[in-house]
């Protein structure tokens, strides 16, 4: 029993490392995930935020045709805001509405951001935008954009679907969890053996006593 204690002790620094890696890991490709998603919803915020700025009317940098879904598709999509806060034209629809966005989210953009903002850095983030996850319903998930028009005329706001994404770092959760587990399983089993195997070693090199 002491022999097997000695050897978990031991073997205790490696696993709080391996843990830690595995968390790195984690959050590194996850970050990596969540971060990229936001790519084509910031060019079309920022560059609709310009044209605005130079009097285009927002039916000229929202697109006509088929209203993106935010129940189901994953196509991004593109609303105008005023300085209110009310839809002035949008190509998504939710419910069969333009969508709503939560309470305050307009002011906290056009005010700035704190540097720390629930887990995420802002430093990186202009003024007059906001980058965030949103849940209108239990079952939409959207990445969106919202950025200030310059003047103070409103806000446009691009969005995504998040489902894509969250079934990737469902599957890296569970790799790293894998990985994790095995990684802790092979490093004790060579920890014991090695052990053992020492003492067997040692006891072998002692003088036998004289019959």
């Amino acid at each position: 029993m002491k022999f097997l204690i000695r050897v978990f002790i031991s073997w205790l620094p490696l696993a709080l490392a391996i843990t830690g890696l595995c968390l790195l890991i984690s959050l590194t490709v996850q970050q990596n995930y969540r971060q990229s998603l936001n790519d084509p919803q910031i060019q079309m915020a920022e560059d609709a935020a310009a044209y605005l700025a130079k009097d285009y009317t927002p039916a000229a940098v929202v697109p006509r045709g088929t209203m993106v879904d935010l129940r189901q598709s994953l196509a991004p999509w593109i609303a105008v805001y005023d300085a209110s806060g009310m839809p002035l034209e949008s190509s998504g629809v939710l419910d069969g509405a333009p969508p709503q966005m939560p309470p305050g989210v307009f002011e906290d953009t056009a005010k700035g951001l704190p540097l720390i903002v629930g887990h995420h850095l802002t430093s990186d983030i202009p003024a007059g935008e906001n980058r965030l996850s949103w849940q209108p319903r239990p079952d939409v998930r959207q990445a969106i954009v919202i950025v200030q028009i310059p003047g103070s005329k409103g806000f446009v706001v691009a969005g995504r679907n998040m489902r894509e994404v969250e079934n990737r770092e469902g599957d890296l959760s569970t790799t790293v969890l894998l990985a994790w587990l095995v990684l802790l399983a092979a490093t004790l089993i060579t920890k014991v053996l090695a052990r053992l195997i020492f003492w067997k070693l040692w006891k072998s090199r002692l003088p036998h006593p004289h019959a």
